[in-house]
């Protein structure tokens, strides 16, 4: 889900890519955003980028 999010990929890309509802995909971000303690995608994606779970472009 991470590399679709990353990607720009929407939703509904997300989840047809991994054969699951757009819902799911929704409430797995909603989830990793209020793990991570940010409040936007960019948040995330940067503790992503600084964790080293994504090779920068």
């Amino acid at each position: 889900m991470l590399d679709g999010l990353i990607a720009g990929q929407a939703n509904k890309a997300i989840a047809h890519a991994l054969g699951i509802s757009p819902r799911t995909v929704e409430i797995y971000r909603a989830n990793m955003m209020e793990k991570l303690g940010v409040r936007s995608l960019a948040e995330a994606l940067r503790i992503a980028f600084a964790a080293g779970l994504v090779a920068q472009a």
